[in-house]
């Protein structure tokens, strides 16, 4: 069984089952900051729980696309304390990822 119910065809579709998988399969506490990107090619999702191990940094792991699910994605996990740190600007984000941009989707 798929995490994903349906092959999202647009990008907007993509990021909205992306979003869905992981607040299903995440923990309870989890936030999820979406990152946009602007050639709409890759869903980069922020993760953000307490149950994350603290690293001190925040790597995204990029995969590339498939049959069922036809976009690039980059997933990167991170504690409430490291993202709060992204936002200040003390630690930093994914190459390419803009704070700017970012919206949080789930929380």
């Amino acid at each position: 069984m798929s995490l994903i119910d349906e092959i999202p065809k647009t990008f907007t579709e993509a990021v909205n089952a992306l979003v869905a998988a992981h607040s299903e399969s995440g923990p309870p506490d989890l936030k999820i900051v979406w990152f946009p990107d602007p050639r709409e090619e890759t869903v980069q999702l922020l993760l953000v729980s307490d149950e994350f191990q603290q690293t001190g940094a925040i790597r995204a792991l990029p995969l590339g696309k498939s049959a069922e699910f036809p976009f690039r994605s980059a997933a990167a996990l991170a504690t409430p304390d490291e993202w709060h740190r992204a936002q200040d600007g003390s630690l930093p984000l994914p190459e390419g990822w803009e704070l700017a941009g970012s919206r949080e989707v789930r929380s």
